[in-house]
């Protein structure tokens, strides 16, 4: 997956990169045109002749392979990236004059290759200022952040954390280094600590929201090795073992299943097991059709968010919108919003309600709350309480569909196996959702549905999803 995530973001770079030098063809053009006063057209024989842009995308993309495929966006400064893009169209620049000379052809105006340097060049490097910009800003709101935990203290950890540690644009942030060795606790290791108690290994991955586990230490040496890695693949966590070729011996990977395979995690060899086999290219894809149809919604339902305020707030005091702690990927904590249906004193009134609980599990549902305001029960009717989580999709907490965001409360009386469904961020709405969800009873169905849903994961089921939420909705069964 991490091959995979890299290539995939690596295409996407470079085609938005082909995609501002086509732009600037095209560009160079209409100003070379309106430079000398002539009529606007796009397509120009003289002026650039079509045939020749796809041959000044081939020679760009082999001066962006040759000059700046090992740069990094968080890595790289902008004088760098000022310097390699002005080899890069210079030396583009001579072998277009230089064609043209030996071909003896009238494929461009000269002053057109001009223009189109220019442009091209401040596309380009404007592209490179705004994505260095803007991971930067990602990286420091903790965003799109890997937090892994690392098992061994010796070469193979010091490898590991030396290489996180210098590349902090990696995204991935040491939460904790375990040992189950008795004298390496309190050893450093590069600036952190190995802590004590490696028999807390379940609660630490838990508690920490923890989405890698590395292994840097010979399996035969860990304590319950093959249990640790079988709890991982329940609860969704990938994990990782840095390579050692005695591994594969006394049966200890054939006792899981999950297929592991070798990769290399930026130049460390490693063996991984990753319990999902989501698409990285279908996530990406995911993500920004449910941002599109989140902004559609928010456009919908504008009317929703003036008038339901107002109602909230002549119906009972407090405020308009309700917060509560959840708990999204991998045991992420976040605020999740709601238009605010429950008198403001129903938190303390929570225990004279806890023995009518009408659910089995950790999940709390009374019929005919008293708690619940007059204009809470219509909002509740049609889910139109659920609108403000819309915001949440938007802060990337949460997906438009997925499973239902549980309880920090919840989620500390799971079983193990009930993790899962923290292994993709909650949704605002998903097969619970569609599959009558206040006829479930016994929470062992919720998480049947949210796992069917995970394991058997496609655009074309989200889309599903989406078009019989709508129903749904309408029918006013929600309580």
């Amino acid at each position: 997956m991490l091959k995979e995530r890299a290539k995939y973001f690596s295409f996407l770079n470079r085609t938005v990169d082909h995609i501002l030098i086509i732009i600037s063809a095209f560009l160079a053009v209409l100003v070379e045109q309106f430079y000398h006063g002539n009529l606007l057209r796009l397509v120009d024989y003289e002026s650039l002749h079509p045939y020749m842009i796809p041959f000044v995308l081939i020679i760009w993309q082999v001066l962006f392979v040759r000059i700046e495929k090992k740069y990094l966006y968080r890595t790289t400064s902008l004088k760098t990236f000022a310097k390699q893009l002005l080899s890069i169209n210079s030396v583009g620049l001579l072998i277009l004059i230089l064609t043209s000379f030996l071909l003896k052809e009238q494929l461009f105006y000269r002053s057109t290759i001009v223009f189109f340097i220019f442009i091209s060049y401040s596309f380009l490097f404007g592209k490179r200022l705004v994505m260095k910009l803007f991971l930067q800003s990602v990286r420091s709101r903790r965003k799109n952040i890997r937090n892994i935990l690392i098992v061994g203290s010796k070469k193979r950890a010091e490898a590991l954390v030396s290489e996180l540690s210098a590349h902090s644009e990696y995204g991935y942030v040491i939460s904790g280094i375990l040992d189950p060795i008795q004298e390496r606790v309190g050893k450093g290791v590069d600036g952190y600590q190995v802590e004590s108690g490696f028999d807390r290994f379940e609660t630490v991955v838990t508690d920490r929201a923890i989405d890698e586990v590395f292994f840097a230490m010979p399996p035969r040496a860990i304590p319950g090795f093959t249990e640790k890695m079988n709890f991982l693949i329940s609860i969704g966590v990938n994990s990782h073992l840095m390579i050692n070729v005695d591994m594969f011996t006394n049966g200890i990977i054939s006792q899981t299943h999950v297929s592991p395979f070798i990769e290399e995690f930026y130049n460390l060899p490693v063996i991984s097991f990753h319990s999902t086999t989501k698409k990285i290219s279908l996530l990406v894809l995911k993500k920004y059709l449910e941002l599109a149809i989140c902004f559609g919604m928010l456009v919908v339902f504008s009317p929703v968010f003036l008038i339901m305020p107002i109602l909230i707030k002549l119906n009972s005091p407090g405020p308009v919108f309700f917060r509560q702690e959840r708990l999204g990927y991998h045991g992420r904590r976040f605020r999740i919003f709601k238009f605010r249906t429950m008198y403001k004193d129903a938190e303390a009134r929570f225990k004279e309600l806890e023995d009518l609980n009408e659910q089995e599990g950790p999940v709390f549902k009374v019929t005919d709350d008293p708690r619940i305001t007059g204009i809470g029960k219509f909002l509740r009717r049609y889910s139109l309480d659920e609108l403000p989580q819309l915001f949440n999709v938007f802060q990337g907490d949460m997906n438009l569909v997925g499973p239902r965001p549980p309880l920090p409360a919840e989620v500390e009386r799971y079983k193990p196996k009930w993790r899962r469904r923290l292994t993709m961020k909650p949704g605002l709405t998903g097969l619970w959702q569609i599959s009558g969800r206040n006829l479930l009873r016994n929470f062992e169905d919720w998480v049947k549905l949210d796992i069917e849903y995970i394991d058997n994961w496609s655009l074309w089921l989200d889309i599903k999803i989406i078009i019989k939420s709508i129903p749904a909705m309408l029918s006013g069964t929600g309580k």
